[in-house]
């Protein structure tokens, strides 16, 4: 018997996980079994945030002499704070330029659409289609890579898209979606993060999803900075 290819994947990326533990132990290891120290944590705004959150508490529910500092930001700002070292590791999601990190796949995955006022005409549809896209006041991320890779599969036209308004974070765009009829094209764990009566998802047909990953450089051991 032998491993296929998926189990191959699956014993590659629990040896990742396994060697990532002990190495975050081994430098924070400070007393007998005590660990102290302050890990930087980087975090895309989307519905990944709750699972990492989950994993925090459950790491501190371990570790309590270990404090995060967290940083909220999106793709392109979480890489930069990465690569220049402050940030320790980040949850970012694809796509995402991996060669020069370490990262493993998180069991997030999120489905692409367009977020409006809850009263709009289009909420009465089940998904819609490039066609209805090129009608639309759009806000998009500012995230080239991303609007790449959803026009990949909607086919799209991205000469045609109206896009009047781009923003790195998505919260912002939440009194213009309401108050000024625009449409934000983004993920629907953006728009359960709202929690706003007000407003809306759709999501596109063809479906488009999205997964996440946890980043961190390579060459580099993770590990909590000592605290005074």
């Amino acid at each position: 018997m032998h491993l296929n290819q998926a189990g191959v994947l699956f014993r590659q990326r629990a040896s990742m996980m396994l060697a990532l533990l002990e190495q975050a132990e081994n430098e924070l290891h400070q007393q007998g079994t005590d660990l102290t120290g302050t890990i930087n944590l980087g975090v895309v705004e989307t519905g990944v945030g709750g699972f990492m959150m989950e994993m925090v508490a459950k790491f501190r529910d371990r570790y309590p002499g270990v404090q995060f500092a967290l940083f909220n930001g999106d793709g392109d700002s979480l890489r930069e704070r990465l690569d220049q070292g402050a940030e320790d590791i980040v949850a970012l999601v694809e796509p995402v330029e991996t060669a020069k990190y370490n990262y493993m796949r998180l069991p997030v995955r999120e489905e692409w659409g367009i977020i409006m006022k809850k009263d709009d005409p289009l909420t009465r549809r089940d998904v819609l289609t490039r066609e209805d896209l090129y009608d639309l006041p759009l806000i998009v991320g500012r995230r080239g890579i991303m609007r790449d890779s959803v026009s990949d599969v909607l086919k799209l036209d991205q000469t045609k898209l109206n896009i009047l308004i781009t923003i790195n974070l998505p919260m912002v765009s939440r009194d213009l979606v309401v108050n000024h009829h625009y449409y934000h094209l983004g993920i629907r764990g953006v728009y359960e993060m709202y929690k706003d009566d007000d407003l809306a998802f759709v999501p596109f047909s063809p479906q488009k999803t999205s997964g996440h990953l946890l980043a961190w450089r390579k060459n580099t051991i993770l590990s909590a900075r000592t605290m005074a």
